[in-house]
């Protein structure tokens, strides 16, 4: 028999994707674990704080978006762990046996990070991914940007020490490049049609300089992912990354690899100032059909297979201060999808 906190969340689940589907969305992304934790039934995560109950929200997230003929996809932070404050429910499980240790969990400004160095974290990392490949109907597995946390070289200190690397960089790369192809490997081996996808940083130098993330080796080399999805989140004025500028430079590096690129837009911006947005900071605040005119111009690039947009809060339930330019946006990208035939 159903619990009320159980019918709550179907009812909610249900209504946002009900609102997708009415949108013309064919794909949605929901956090299966967002801090070493678990919106499913795990023996590897203690259950999320964010749900209360004891049904599974991920097989609720499953049925109700393939009712609905959505494909869903369990989206993962596979290095950010828990913040210092939630350390204790970590307890019994292989995180909470590291905290303390500062080698395999690293704390870093009060939250603590996975250290991909050490093969017993990559391990957990690809088993969490195979726990939920292989006990749910997902169409697809995502990361997004969290990578290295820090440029800092403390924060792997031993073990760059012991690994023969003369390069803290080539040393973290290959860290990287480790664990998102052992993600890769363990969706694979589960189901070869399951999709592995990564939403890095739209900047492609920040990859480098910030994340070590090799984004370019991901697109051109087999065994890393099957779509790379930029955050491209950046208004068409923006000084140091205009939209179609950037959008061209992640296109020829998808094109490379024949890989498929949905790009990444940022609902979450409009009626905003973009702090960073030099010259068009207030561009989300006095333009108009940015993301009609984003996702427009997305579709003319050789490798595009997508938009995806960010949040669905942002776009579903804005707050009142930008509420009415929200909804200006959101009918405009609508009637693009209608004019272009990319409804559901």
């Amino acid at each position: 028999m159903s619990s009320s906190t159980e019918n709550a969340f179907r009812a909610s689940i249900s209504e946002v994707f009900d609102n997708c589907v009415d949108f013309g969305i064919n794909t949605v992304y929901v956090h299966a674990r967002s801090h070493g934790d678990a919106f499913y039934s795990s023996s590897l995560f203690p259950r999320t704080k964010y749900l209360g109950g004891n049904y599974d929200p991920l097989e609720i997230v499953v049925e109700e978006a393939h009712k609905r003929r959505l494909s869903v996809h369990a989206w993962i932070n596979p290095l950010r762990a828990c913040s210092s404050a939630d350390a204790g429910r970590e307890s019994g499980y292989k995180i909470g046996s590291w905290i303390g240790g500062e080698t395999r969990a690293v704390l870093v400004s009060g939250y603590y990070y996975l250290n991909p160095a050490y093969d017993e974290v990559v391990k957990l990392i690809a088993d969490g991914v195979t726990e939920i490949a292989a006990n749910y109907d997902v169409d697809g597995i995502h990361i997004d940007d969290y990578f290295y946390p820090t440029t800092s070289a403390s924060f792997d200190a031993e073990a760059f020490s012991a690994s023969g690397y003369s390069s803290l960089s080539d040393f973290r790369f290959a860290n990287c490049d480790k664990f998102v192809s052992s993600i890769y490997k363990a969706v694979k081996s589960v189901n070869k049609s399951m999709l592995f996808s990564v939403s890095c940083q739209g900047n492609i130098k920040n990859n480098y300089d910030y994340m070590y993330a090799d984004v370019k080796k991901w697109c051109s080399e087999p065994g890393y992912l099957d779509i790379i999805m930029p955050q491209v989140y950046f208004g068409f004025n923006n000084s140091a990354q205009p939209y179609e500028k950037c959008c061209a430079e992640w296109d020829a590096i998808a094109r490379k690899g024949n890989v498929p690129l949905v790009i990444g837009i940022a609902a979450s911006k409009i009626g905003l100032e973009d702090t960073y947005g030099g010259t068009g900071k207030l561009e989300w605040v006095n333009d108009k059909e940015i993301l009609a005119r984003q996702y427009l111009s997305a579709r003319n690039l050789e490798s595009y297979s997508g938009c995806c947009v960010y949040s669905y809060n942002s776009i579903f339930k804005p707050s009142s201060s930008v509420k009415d330019k929200v909804e200006d946006e959101k009918e405009a990208l609508r009637n693009a999808f209608i004019k272009n035939g990319d409804l559901q």
